[in-house]
Order: structure tokens, then C-alpha cells, then sequence
């Protein structure tokens, strides 16, 4: 197959086929913000990992493996809403459309907050 016709079956370009490439620089950013995000959702993952790990008495067993649960949990679903995130945007700049506004940011911070008071029980 020509590299043509290879580029227009792949599914990343069917997904952005409308509009035109926006500025380097911008779409670069963008993923420097998913990539943002990506870190947060690891970073999430290992913490939920070391409280089922480190956090092992008797008393509090139950509650940290709900805590460790609920972490991993929250890494993961906002790994896989930055990616959504990411495309959305993308497709936004394409279309020369503003950046539409997001839940993401308060998704974490109440999931965060939420664990936290779970932490402190």
C-alpha cells in the first residue's frame, strides 16, 4: 500500500480527519498536558500500590484495601479520560473551535479529597 493510502486507513486519522492540522506548537502542548495527566494517573497507581503494600495492621486492613482500591481506581480512569480529554481537544483545534471546558480537573480533586477522608478514618 502507498504510505497515502496507509495514513488515511489508520484509525488516529479517521478519528482527526476533520479540519486542518492546527499549529505545531499547540497540538504539542496539548499532549504535554495529557502527558500531565498520564503522570498524575501513575502517580495515583503507586500510591494506591504502596498503601495496599506498607499499610498492613490488623485494625486497619479492610480500610486500606478499600483506599488502595479506590487510588488505583481514580489513576486509571483519569489515564483513560486524559486520552478522551486529549482528543477532544485536538478535534477542537482542528475545527478551529475554542478549547471546551472540562470536568477532569474536579473529577480528581473531589476522587482525591474523597480518599483523603477516607485516609484520615
Amino acid at each position: 500500500m502507498p504510505p497515502e493510502q496507509t495514513r488515511d486507513t489508520h484509525w488516529l486519522h479517521r478519528l482527526l480527519a476533520q479540519g486542518a492540522d492546527p499549529d505545531p506548537r499547540f497540538s504539542l502542548a496539548n499532549e504535554r498536558t495529557f502527558l500531565a495527566w498520564i503522570r498524575t494517573g501513575l502517580g495515583l497507581i503507586a500510591l494506591g500500590i504502596a498503601v495496599a503494600t506498607f499499610v498492613s495492621t490488623t485494625g486497619t486492613r479492610g480500610l486500606s484495601v478499600w483506599l488502595a482500591c479506590g487510588l488505583i481506581a481514580l489513576g486509571g480512569a483519569l489515564s483513560a479520560a486524559s486520552w478522551l480529554r486529549w482528543l477532544q481537544v485536538e478535534r477542537a483545534m482542528r475545527r478551529g473551535h475554542g478549547i471546551p471546558p472540562t470536568t477532569l480537573g474536579l473529577v480528581v480533586a473531589a476522587g482525591v479529597a474523597i480518599l483523603g477522608v477516607l485516609a484520615l478514618v
